[in-house]
């Protein structure tokens, strides 16, 4: 699973590129991107404060499941809110960096031989090809 490692790197790079190029001529250190579940949780929160109702409760099932850690439907979440066509750039970034936190967990875990971290990963990856 050395490549599963490597991946998720490479998405947290990709990240970070993604936040220097929209948030323009900003500096990279203005930009905060979620470091841990909790952190993706809050920033979800924060970006949907002031969206419609069913992007709220949208957000609010995905800040849970990161809470609680609840793998597969954080990664059902995510992937609904990012295949919607009608969320601001504040907001795919929220829900960007909580893919890339969601990931790396999902890797950290399934390395370490979390049956679950595993199923929630092959979903993840599934759902990104569609």
């Amino acid at each position: 699973m050395a490549d599963l490692s490597s991946m998720a790197t490479g998405a947290a790079a990709l990240t970070m590129l993604l936040a220097i190029t929209l948030t323009g001529c900003r500096r990279a250190d203005d930009v905060h991107l979620a470091q841990t579940p909790a952190e993706a949780a809050s920033q979800l929160q924060s970006a949907f404060a002031e969206a419609p109702e069913e992007f709220q409760r949208a957000a609010q099932a995905a800040s849970e499941a990161l809470r609680q850690e609840d793998l597969t439907k954080a990664v059902e979440s995510l992937v609904a809110i990012k295949a919607s066509e009608n969320v601001t750039v504040q907001q795919g970034l929220a829900v960007h960096s909580s893919m890339v936190v969601l990931e790396a967990r999902l890797v950290a875990a399934a390395d370490s031989g979390d049956a679950e971290a595993r199923e929630a990963y092959a979903l993840l990856k599934r759902l990104k090809k569609k």
